[in-house]
């Protein structure tokens, strides 16, 4: 019997197919195959999703990470290997710091809070704030065009930079479903962190017109955040955005502030949500960017 824990709500979303969605803001997803699964994700790591994998299937599974962000990669330790893109092995490492792991750890106490506070007692978050990745994760990492066979099914792994420089998506052309991490969302995209971890929007809107041309082999988009599945249409509203609209109109978005995280501007357009730096616009342009908010 599937059951939800106090972190993780599990959903059947086909046959093959089931979503967790752990802290209600982080999508990951669990495709079965006959002879092996593919976890995609493995979260924020605040609880052992394996009792709830191994709830639905018996099957060996991998885990495939689509970029190297915390709420993506810290769940990693309770797995060992991971496949990933070989850049964002450095991100992974970048993020698992005591104090990067604070930040996370009172993400998880707060959820609480407001959810199941009664669980409090059970999340040691001293604990999490002191684990690291480093060691116990072995990587692996992957190629673009790499196939993943799992008996009667087989994903497809597409590189797409952009959010981070070692992001992916996973293809399964048979199901016609695209899992596309933080790429494509129904939910803000984060792009203003130095260059070193958010590669220019070039890489970005270079990305997003690869997966225009596998438009024929897409018909349900499954994100790790937000709404799902979404379609094409967030796709094309990219697209839209970054090969014209947004220079044009980014003078008009407003600032925010996500406290340690930093703060920028918000450029809103379509199903387009992004919270981006100047210096990640700047190197869009070409040129300096003058502004009087801030």
């Amino acid at each position: 019997m599937i059951t939800s824990t106090n972190f993780c709500k599990v959903q059947k979303l086909d046959d093959d197919l089931y979503v967790i969605t752990q802290a209600a803001l982080v999508h990951f997803y669990l495709i079965l195959g006959q002879k092996k699964a593919i976890l995609i994700d493995a979260g924020y790591g605040f609880e052992d999703i394996r009792p709830i994998i191994r709830s639905i299937t018996s099957l060996p599974v991998m885990l495939v990470l689509t970029h190297g962000d915390p709420d993506h990669s810290y769940g990693s330790e309770y797995f060992g290997d991971v496949w990933l893109y070989q850049p964002d092995y450095g991100q992974i490492m970048g993020f698992d710091t005591k104090h990067e792991r604070q930040f996370i750890a009172e993400m998880g106490v707060n959820f609480l809070k407001e959810n199941k506070p009664e669980a409090i007692e059970h999340f040691d978050s001293k604990a999490f704030a002191e684990r690291s990745l480093l060691r116990t994760l072995t990587p692996h990492f992957v190629k673009d065009g790499e196939l993943f066979d799992l008996g009667g099914k087989t994903l497809e792994v597409i590189f797409t930079p952009g959010h981070s420089y070692g992001h992916i998506m996973l293809l399964d052309r048979e199901k016609k479903r695209l899992f596309s991490g933080d790429m494509i969302c129904d939910y803000v995209i984060i792009y203003f962190f130095e260059s070193d971890r958010n590669a220019p929007f070039s890489m970005a809107l270079d990305s997003w017109k690869k997966i225009k041309r596998l438009e024929n082999d897409i018909k349900d988009i499954y994100s790790a955040h937000g709404q799902l599945p979404i379609t094409m249409n967030y796709v094309d509203a990219y697209i839209e955005c970054f090969s014209g609209e947004f220079q044009q109109n980014y003078l008009k978005d407003k600032p925010f502030d996500r406290g340690p995280l930093g703060r920028g501007y918000q450029h809103i357009y379509k199903t387009v949500n992004i919270q981006y730096s100047d210096k990640r616009l700047e190197e869009f342009l070409g040129h300096k960017v003058e502004r009087i908010d801030l």
